[in-house]
């Protein structure tokens, strides 16, 4: 019997080294020390340009996200801007599921009240050379919450994108939001990237 349980535990461990080894490199930072952290990531059979422009066209988002169902450009005011191309240091007023709708969604999809969650960020990086974006939230002190969200994109097998999305949280209420949130917000990251995946390969047909 322990015999047959430490093979199983090599061959688990061989299993989980091939997964993680056939995975493209990563294309973020590298990540803060946090409580917890919720990340996703995806390939999607469409060119890198296809898919930065699906990323950063916020006013689509309630289009097909059921996690980030509103995502505005505001000035420092958190006043909406008529323009809503994405620059560092504007803001955003983010409005969330946690958990997600059931996918797929559209404008015209009611949010869950009882699950709707909204914040206040600011936009820390847009690197068009580097296809990369990250928000930080700014309605908790950091020294008590800090959370910022990183994207990237990048090539892989030619014309196909690697998706990725995470973000840390640290601070003493981090430990409250991974208590009442953790599982939700993997849930609300996993169910964006298989959404944007479809979203942007649907464009491109």
């Amino acid at each position: 019997m322990k015999l047959g349980m430490i093979c199983a535990s090599i061959l688990l461990g061989i299993g989980h080294r091939a997964a993680a080894q056939a995975l493209p490199p990563s294309n973020l930072p590298p990540a803060t020390p946090g409580v917890f952290t919720s990340q996703a990531s995806i390939i999607i059979d469409a060119p890198i340009a296809a898919a930065w422009s699906v990323l950063l066209d916020f006013p689509s988002y309630p289009e097909w996200n059921p996690f980030v169902r509103s995502q505005i450009v505001t000035d420092a005011l958190f006043t909406q801007l008529a323009d809503q191309t994405a620059h560092e240091n504007l803001r955003l007023i983010i409005q969330a599921q946690i958990p997600p709708l059931p996918s797929p969604v559209d404008a015209n999809t009611p949010p869950n009240p009882l699950h709707s969650q909204t914040s206040f960020e600011n936009i820390t990086t847009i690197d068009h050379a580097e296809y990369r974006t990250s928000w930080r939230q700014i309605m908790i002190p950091a020294p008590l919450l800090g959370a910022e969200r990183w994207q990237a994109l990048s090539t892989v097998n030619g014309e196909k994108t690697y998706y990725e999305a995470r973000e840390v949280f640290s601070g003493p209420v981090g430990y409250v939001v991974d208590a009442l949130f953790a599982a939700e917000l993997q849930e609300g990251f996993e169910a964006q990237a298989a959404a944007f995946k479809t979203r942007v390969e649907s464009l491109i047909l």
